[in-house]
């Protein structure tokens, strides 16, 4: 009979270890399944040893976690209390933690802190007692409750000391989660480039465990640094993982984060049915707490939606109550804000400043986010009552601090996707200042919202090793993807190619996102600055700005400044992609005459309408133009509207940047010109011989590489690069320059020191941008104006290559006679009897 025991002890440790692991991978199903076997086994069933209590119990403890994950509080406290019969009998301290550590886990799942923390600290008491394994996860447990209320210091007590007693028994799913945790603990302090680093640093530790929760923590990561649809693609792939294993408590939690990245890309419909989806399941489970959450989001989307402020304020306030009632101060304050928003709404103005003011003091330590949302709903507040100079205060703290959260970021990704949660802010300062009439007012609250990421300043990036690999297997892949793509039998081939392309950009993306910035913000620069230059460069400014679907402008020509109203942003946007296409159909050597005359018709239509609009009724006079858009004019081929022919002009993110460029220093530096010429391009070596003739002594890259490249725009005064050039809007920062030796990516140049005093990129369509909010415009030029260019010369659309080889000669024969940049390039522009869609951005030079 001992050796039938003795064997069916073994049998059940066997069945025990394997459901655990299949637990620790977060597969609960196949776990519970194994967990059943071995209590069903006889040895178990009777329980009369004191070696089968100790068995029985521990996969008792086991299961209840499995089964708590599927069934709920109910089921697993029920396992649980089966198992605390056995500990009882044991007196086992090890089983008595392990026992507290499963009750303290489970009771925090379902949102009953209080309990779950009551457990948590008994099996810390006896933690010499537990085994290494079971040490690290009671920490881990209690360290990731401590996050969640708020307690960062005592949270990062506990996931050190896990991680480092985790490393030194090598339990590596253990080390992995304290890692993670300690990620997620910078996300909650505000770091959110070091949380990034640290999750990424944990995931190499490569253990077996199911990512899911790992990519729902990195998912609000990225949606709290402004990228809310690349935390939408996380999500998508950690429900899948959630939803194989049946784990609906955090599939739930997928579906309200989710419904976070909606409200925050203006889909509000969909956000509202992910909320509601979130909250129903959470209330299924008798999760109160969590579906307290959902219910927080649900609200913001009903009032984004705009719905009758009177039917939401009565929940919010309940809500705020019973946050409050749990401590949990940051939810509780959102709550109330969209309570006094509500009534706000339905014209009750001095409750609504009532139920505010109860909201408490913005905190240092909240995420911006909600920062950003206390100062919109005071500013909407003091509006209201007709204190317009609190609200002013209010708008320019918001944005002082948005300012400092985007230069935490050394990656220029995420300093211009930040921007997105001022949005509101922003609009509401332009509003403001609007209403005023003031043009000083209106420049100046455009300023402080506008591309505030050029402002920052520039923080070099670590050399990463692992980056030069991707980026190698990137251009291998692309490569292959070019060879194969108008292969219709190789369409399978070319779709798995497409996606192993979209998964390297991914990666090199992250590597970006962890680099830190200066964390200083520069003010913009101020109305007398920007005149005083204005004056002495002898220009007009037309700063463009878009209020409630209407494009304005402000105007400042010599010592008069003023607000004109031009009309529908959507018209003008819709006159601006029909001109762009139109240029990329010229560009074409192979139309047939009468599509070519239709073509050209159109064009010139459009061109008129656009002068019409946009131009006559500035009044801008003959002065040379600096001009500051908005949205999709920042790609408009400003050179060739007619006004504007043969007249200097330069594009700018903002005022401020267009000043500090142009104030730096001469208007010159001496320096060597280098002219690169890339491949496949008919024109492209006869171009670059001829500026090499322009400039004595520059020097000639007839067959340029990458490195040839990077050099000289870290070494010479100017570069000239004659290549094929594609612009990525949807993954601006793999927009590329076709070399000799493959392409070179905008990502990369985000990665060096500086760049050239004055660039020429005489290729297609490098001066697209893709437009964020806050018109942070994100592209190879923009990335080589924040490396330092003052000057940027690049194309809007497709350039036919013997049009740029024309322009671009007479262009630099003019710069080498002494005109500057805007001058030369007007002159190039205006001599060619083909539209060239030629810009130059930043300053001139």
């Amino acid at each position: 009979m001992s050796r039938i025991g003795s064997g069916g002890l073994a049998e059940a440790r066997r069945l025990h270890a394997s459901g655990v692991e299949h637990n620790n991978a977060g597969h609960p199903l196949r776990a519970i399944r194994l967990f059943r076997r071995a209590l069903a086994l006889p040895v178990l069933a009777a329980g009369v040893s004191s070696e089968a209590r100790l068995v029985a119990a521990r996969i008792w403890i086991s299961l209840a976690m499995s089964e708590s994950e599927i069934g709920g509080l109910e089921r697993g406290l029920a396992d649980l209390a089966e198992a605390e019969q056995l500990v009882e009998l044991t007196e086992h301290p090890a089983l008595s933690a392990l026992l507290h550590l499963q009750n303290g886990y489970i009771q925090v799942r379902a949102g009953h802190f209080e309990a779950g923390l009551a457990h948590l600290d008994s099996a810390v008491a006896l933690l010499d007692h537990a085994e290494p394994a079971h040490a690290c996860n009671i920490l881990i447990n209690r360290g990731s409750l401590q996050l969640y209320r708020g307690q960062l210091g005592a949270a990062r007590q506990d996931l050190i000391r896990s991680a480092e007693l985790a490393a030194r028994h090598g339990l590596r799913v253990e080390e992995f989660k304290a890692r993670h945790n300690l990620g997620y603990l910078e996300f909650l302090a505000g770091n959110l480039a070091l949380a990034l680093k640290t999750m990424d640093d944990a995931q190499a530790i490569n253990a077996e465990v199911s990512l899911a929760v790992a990519l729902l923590d990195r998912a609000r990561v990225l949606l709290e640094a402004g990228l809310y649809r690349e935390s939408d693609d996380v999500l998508i792939e950690a429900a899948a993982l959630f939803r194989a294993d049946r784990l609906h408590k955090e599939l739930a939690e997928v579906e309200l984060t989710r419904a976070e990245c909606a409200l925050l890309d203006g889909e509000i419909a969909a956000a509202r049915r992910l909320a509601a989806t979130a909250r129903d399941r959470f209330r299924r489970r008798s999760n109160d707490r969590w579906r307290r959450d959902a219910e927080l989001v649900l609200l913001h989307a009903d009032l984004a939606a705009g719905r009758p402020g009177g039917r939401l304020a009565g929940p919010a306030l309940r809500l705020a109550g019973e946050f409050r009632g749990e401590g949990l101060e940051t939810q509780a304050r959102t709550s109330q804000l969209i309570a006094a928003e509500a009534l706000l709404r339905a014209g009750h103005t001095e409750q609504a400043r009532t139920v505010a003011g109860e909201a408490g003091p913005v905190r240092a330590a909240d995420p911006v986010s909600a920062r950003l949302h206390t100062r919109l709903v005071r500013a909407r507040l003091s509006i209201a009552s007709r204190d317009t100079a609190t609200a002013r205060r209010e708008i320019r703290t918001g944005l002082s601090e948005l300012a400092h959260h985007q230069a935490q970021f050394g990656s220029i990704d995420l300093q211009t996707a930040s921007a997105v949660h001022g949005r509101q802010l922003v609009e509401l300062d332009v509003s403001l200042a609007l209403a005023q009439g003031r043009p000083a007012g209106v420049l100046a609250a455009i300023e402080r919202g506008r591309a505030t990421s050029s402002r920052l300043p520039r923080v070099s990036a670590p050399s990463d090793p692992v980056v030069a690999d991707l980026l190698a297997a990137l251009r291998r892949a692309g490569e292959a993807l070019r060879t194969i793509s108008s292969d219709a039998s190789a369409a399978e081939q070319a779709s798995a190619q497409r996606r192993r392309v979209a998964e390297l950009q991914r990666e090199l993306r992250a590597r970006s996102w962890q680099a830190a910035g200066s964390g200083s913000a520069p003010q913009p620069a101020s109305l007398e600055q920007i005149e005083a230059e204005l004056s002495r460069t002898g220009a007009a400014l037309a700063c463009f700005f878009d209020v409630g679907g209407v494009l304005n402008a402000v105007v400042l020509t010599g010592t008069r400044s003023r607000i004109v109203a031009i009309g529908s942003s959507a018209m003008v946007s819709e006159l601006v992609r029909r001109v762009r296409a139109d240029l990329d159909v010229l560009a074409s050597r192979r139309l047939p005459s009468a599509m070519l005359a239709t073509v050209c018709a159109t064009l010139n239509r459009s061109l008129a309408s656009l002068a019409e609009v946009l131009l006559v009724p500035l009044e801008l006079g003959d002065d040379r133009v600096v001009i500051v858009p908005t949205g999709v004019l920042a790609t408009l081929p400003w050179t060739n509207l007619a006004p504007m022919r043969g007249r200097p002009v330069v594009v700018a993110p903002s005022a401020t940047a267009w000043l500090a460029a142009s104030a730096r220093g001469p208007g010159r530096a001496d320096g060597p010109v280098v002219a690169v010429a890339g491949p496949h391009l008919a024109h492209s070596e006869q171009e670059v011989r001829a500026i090499g003739k322009a400039w004595p002594g520059a020097r000639v890259l007839a067959r340029g590489s990458r490195d040839e490249l990077v050099s000289a725009l870290s070494s010479a005064a100017v570069v000239h690069v004659a290549a094929h050039g594609q612009h990525h809007a949807d993954n601006p920062l793999f927009s590329q320059i076709q070399l000799t030796d493959g392409p070179l990516f905008a990502y990369e140049l985000d990665h060096t020191s500086l760049a050239a005093e004055h660039v020429v990129l005489s290729a297609c369509e490098l001066g697209q941008a893709t437009i964020r909010a806050g018109d942070e415009a994100l592209g190879l030029t923009s990335v080589l104006l924040r490396l330092g260019s003052r000057s940027v010369i690049s194309g809007v659309a497709r350039v036919p290559d013997d049009v740029a080889a024309e322009v671009m000669t007479r262009y630099h024969a003019a710069l080498a006679r002494g005109l500057d940049s805007a001058s030369a390039l007007a002159g190039a522009c205006a001599a060619s009897t083909t539209p060239a869609p030629f810009v130059c951005f930043g300053a001139t030079w």
